[in-house]
């Protein structure tokens, strides 16, 4: 049973559903047991494993009617047993009804005893006939819930949801959220253009497409190999990166040359675009609180071939930033990591991509809807705060400080850049429309411009509108010491 697909999703859930650390992560933990599965299998795993989160709410809703307990008294791995099983009824024609029922039994077996398994063969065997006759929330006289549950999204989310956009574009919201994306990287064009990139690729996957807003950007289903086992990959002729993200460091508009901070790094999807369209020529600083992370990145950075790159692990809420402002410092041409005695420069341009509630990104991360509160969005919303405040110091006279996070929630939103102008009124909401990295999307695409990413008071932001992106908020400042 280790080599069972099911059995291996079953550990992944509920692993997952005992940390707050991002699935991602929980899936890399388990890479050794994936790689042990055919390909076939391994797909089945990661469907399984997304699908179930994905629609967690709808499952518990259809299979409560035909358990005598409650499904919150029973064991997290029996819980999941009785999702996995209904999440293959309804959603994956291919799988045969008796084989998802059986399966489960076998799994509830192994993991507990006969009597467990009974329930769980009981519980099977009246909803795998029935499910879709279980009756749903009215969607007049309970809107919130009739939502909730057929959308498969936290009640409290939908709540907030409806009073902010009305119930038709929450509908709507959910919907998208709920697709399954495709694909979608960045050409690094320090090695390819993207047409020849097209070109390379085609043959390994299908439906690839050029993105429609960003220039540097490919979309594509079903590859044929595992992306991180292309040889496009290995040869560093793109980083996996949606379009919203790309668009991002579109705004920051880098110029070559200039020194640029990328304060909040992570594993370098944004550093790895500014060094790019700066032509791999200044430098860019790369922090993050974590060293392994950065670690990550310096390897990624090789694999791109960019060298203009150095890794600086600080906490940016705790660095003094007075003590560390002087001249550029001189780098050995074999040291990629800056010292931590080294001073860090003033900044032509600061990138701070917060950490966030992730609401925006819910289709490609399902597990965070369940792993987030709206507690947690107030308590991130002043930490997104602080951060700004602490690189502030950091723009030079004229420079630009770009606030961006994959939410779409006001409260780390405009809020949070209201927040940090009424206490730097030397800083000022710049203007993005003129923005030359821009200017092809704003003059010859009329679908954006006249979207909701640029609205009037010159926020940038993709939800929720229905676009084929994630959902990014991102604000430009610039800041004039008189």
């Amino acid at each position: 049973m280790e080599h069972d697909p099911r059995y291996i999703a079953l550990l992944i859930l509920t692993e997952n559903s005992q940390t707050r650390r991002p699935l991602d992560t929980i899936l890399d933990q388990f890479s050794p047991q994936l790689a042990t599965l055919s390909k076939l299998d391994r797909s089945l795993a990661n469907a399984i494993v997304y699908g179930t989160l994905r629609w967690q709410a709808y499952l518990d809703w259809v299979i409560q009617p035909f358990s005598d307990r409650k499904l919150e008294t029973l064991k997290t791995e029996i819980i999941y047993i009785l999702r996995i099983a209904i999440f293959q009824i309804a959603f994956m024609d291919k799988i045969p009804v008796s084989a998802a029922v059986n399966s489960a039994v076998n799994l509830a077996k192994k993991i507990s005893h006969q009597g467990v398994a009974g329930f769980v063969n009981a519980v099977l065997r009246k909803a795998s006939i029935n499910f879709s006759s279980v009756s749903l929330p009215d969607s007049k006289s309970n809107p919130d819930s009739y939502i909730s549950v057929t959308q498969s999204m936290p009640l409290w989310l939908v709540k907030k949801w409806i009073a902010q956009y009305g119930f038709d574009k929450t509908l709507k919201l959910c919907d998208t959220i709920n697709t399954i994306p495709p694909i979608t990287i960045r050409t690094n064009t320090l090695k390819i253009d993207r047409e020849s990139l097209v070109s390379l690729y085609s043959s390994d996957v299908d439906n690839i497409a050029k993105t429609n807003y960003s220039l540097h950007g490919i979309n594509f289903t079903k590859p044929s190999t595992p992306i991180h086992e292309s040889e496009p990959f290995k040869k560093g002729y793109f980083q996996v990166q949606d379009e919203a993200a790309q668009l991002v460091t579109l705004m920051l508009n880098p110029l070559s040359g200039e020194k640029i901070l990328d304060a909040c790094a992570g594993l370098g999807g944004k550093t790895g675009h500014i060094a790019q369209l700066m032509e791999n020529k200044g430098l860019v600083v790369a922090c993050d609180i974590d060293s392994e992370k950065l670690a990550s990145l310096e390897k990624e950075m090789n694999r791109l071939g960019i060298d203009i790159v150095k890794t600086l692990c600080k906490d940016i809420l705790k660095t003094e930033i007075a003590d560390v402002i002087t001249n550029l410092p001189t780098f050995s041409d074999n040291n990629d990591s800056l010292s931590e005695k080294q001073p860090l420069p003033l900044f032509d341009r600061v990138l701070v991509d917060a950490p966030c509630s992730g609401m925006g990104v819910l289709r490609r991360n399902p597990d965070a809807k369940w792993k987030r509160d709206k507690k947690d969005i107030a308590r991130l919303a002043i930490r997104q705060e602080k951060m700004l405040l602490s690189v502030a110091d950091l723009v030079k006279n004229g420079g630009i400080l770009l606030y961006a996070v994959c939410s779409c929630e006001k409260r780390e939103n405009e809020d949070v850049v209201d927040n940090f102008l009424k206490q730097r009124p030397d800083f000022k909401k710049h203007s993005f429309v003129g923005n030359q990295a821009l200017s092809y999307y704003l003059s010859s695409q009329l679908q954006f411009s006249n979207s909701a990413m640029v609205p009037d008071n010159g926020y940038f932001k993709t939800y929720p509108e229905h676009i084929e992106m994630d959902g990014f908020f991102a604000a430009i400042m610039k800041r004039n010491v008189s």
